[in-house]
């Protein structure tokens, strides 16, 4: 039996004598999991848990510490030394760990939450490609653009770089000469440093507005250089276009 099974092994048979109302067997089991555990921290948060049931608070401490010195943001084991130092009487070394287990129980909620929305996001973008191909398929080029277009904002806003540039690619095989396209893809280029894809983007975009003047993203278009002139001095003449 590999250390792995051996470790669930014992820790199953620790459980089990709880259930049986035999802690001090359960605490046998616990402490051979423990040798067999690596870093984790459960088998000694479960043998602190079944001291306190004992009212044995000082090798509850003990259990608990060594369950922090493998995972300190453990809030099991932050809350347990808690309870173990309150019933020796140690209230204000209780109260700030439980204070610290709180903030990390908020913080992990509030990850979670970001982690929902962060998966909401990706959902809605990946739902622009598919309505992209949709439209794509249906004939309706504009529409097509305007989904694959959308999801590349997307993309990028989330400093997606690989499915930014996908979903631009793919807007461009709709309309090669989608111009917002290429003044997506030409940002994402620059602010991944690469320049002369970028300044390349640029010029195309530049020679475009020669053909069909547009103030609005001519305007645009300088700000671009203007922000990354450093990267390439293609940028430069343009950058200083308006001042």
């Amino acid at each position: 039996m590999q250390a792995s099974d051996r470790y669930r092994e014992a820790l199953r048979r620790g459980h089990v004598a709880i259930v049986k109302g035999r802690p001090r067997e359960a605490i046998g089991h616990y402490e051979e999991a423990g040798t067999l555990a690596g870093g984790r921290a459960l088998p000694f948060v479960s043998m602190g848990s079944v001291y306190l049931q004992m009212h044995q608070p000082s090798e509850a401490i003990r259990a608990f510490d060594e369950a922090l010195r493998r995972a300190p943001a453990d809030i099991a084991a932050m809350r347990g030394k808690a309870a173990a130092l309150q019933a020796e009487g140690r209230t204000a070394q209780a109260q700030a760990l439980l204070q610290r287990a709180g903030e990390l129980e908020a913080m992990e909620r509030a990850g979670q939450a970001q982690g929902r929305t962060i998966d909401l996001r990706r959902r809605e973008l990946e739902e622009h490609v598919i309505e992209g191909s949709r439209a794509r398929a249906d004939g309706d080029l504009d529409r097509a653009v305007a989904a694959f277009h959308a999801a590349a904002i997307g993309y990028a806003a989330a400093a997606a770089f690989d499915p930014a540039m996908d979903a631009c690619f793919r807007a461009l095989e709709a309309r090669p000469g989608a111009i917002d396209v290429h003044f997506t893809m030409a940002h994402l280029y620059l602010r991944r440093g690469w320049a002369q894809l970028g300044a390349q983007r640029v010029t195309l975009i530049e020679r475009r507005l020669g053909v069909d003047p547009d103030p609005r993203r001519r305007a645009a278009l300088e700000a671009l250089a203007r922000d990354f002139r450093s990267l390439a001095p293609e940028l430069e003449e343009l950058a200083t276009a308006t001042g």
